[in-house]
């Protein structure tokens, strides 16, 4: 998340949307007293800082940067996010668990222990319910049915960051990973600055929903059936 109090916007960070490299791109403009909230390295050293005095992080939704902002002041600041088609964003979610699995195996002791009693370490990356969900499984159409998925944060349906407490949109602006380029360069224009975004996996990709078991797909559309309505996205 982004909180320019000198350009005056809001950018909420929505898992797996792009939402890191555009604010790195964005962290190039901001000025004293702005706050940057994970991503860049200043903004990842002073993430719980911020958690604990002002109880905003990451991936902090719209509703509570306007708890935050109060009512008068979010109402007067532009506030933008990325959405991402959702079968592709699990999809996401399910590669990058993997991935983060590979990057810091088991020790011996704790492979050991995970054989002896089925029982993962308490360490990152095995704490993240994502993780222990997408290790448990042999295919992404498994891990759309894995009771753990849809209880990482990262598995939330988009519109629970975007909308208030009565399900409405509390933001100006939606942008879309799969047209990333063209929609960051109209909130360039509109912020009046002029960065560089490294676009990363911009494209829809239709193996994701091709992987997925009849049931699978009926959960996942079921799952994010708001944000297939809100965001006008397909299944198919």
């Amino acid at each position: 998340m982004i909180i320019s109090l000198n350009r005056r916007y809001v950018f909420v960070h929505i898992h797996k949307c792009a939402g890191t490299s555009i604010e790195v791109a964005l962290a190039k403009a901001l000025r004293h007293n702005d706050i940057v909230l994970g991503s860049t390295k200043s903004g990842e050293k002073y993430q719980d800082f911020f958690k604990r005095t002002i109880g905003l992080n990451k991936h902090s939704t719209a509703l509570e940067a306007r708890q935050f902002l109060g009512d008068a002041l979010y109402d007067k600041f532009f506030k933008f996010a990325f959405v991402r088609h959702p079968i592709d964003r699990l999809h996401s979610l399910y590669s990058y668990a993997l991935k983060l699995a590979h990057d810091a195996p088991l020790t011996d002791e704790e492979q050991r222990t995970f054989d002896a009693h089925g029982q993962w370490p308490d360490r990152p990356p095995f704490r993240y319910k994502a993780v222990a969900a997408a290790l448990e499984c042999n295919s992404f159409s498994d891990f759309a049915l894995h009771p753990l998925t849809w209880a990482d944060a990262g598995a939330q349906p988009q519109w629970k960051s975007l909308c208030d407490a009565n399900g409405q949109l509390i933001v100006d602006f939606i942008g879309k990973v799969e047209s990333i380029e063209q929609d960051f360069a109209r909130i360039c224009e509109k912020l009046e600055v002029s960065v560089p975004l490294e676009v990363r996996n911009s494209s829809h990709d239709k193996k994701s929903a091709l992987a997925l078991s009849p049931l699978a797909r009926n959960t996942v559309c079921e799952r994010f059936a708001r944000d297939f309505e809100l965001l006008g996205y397909t299944p198919d």
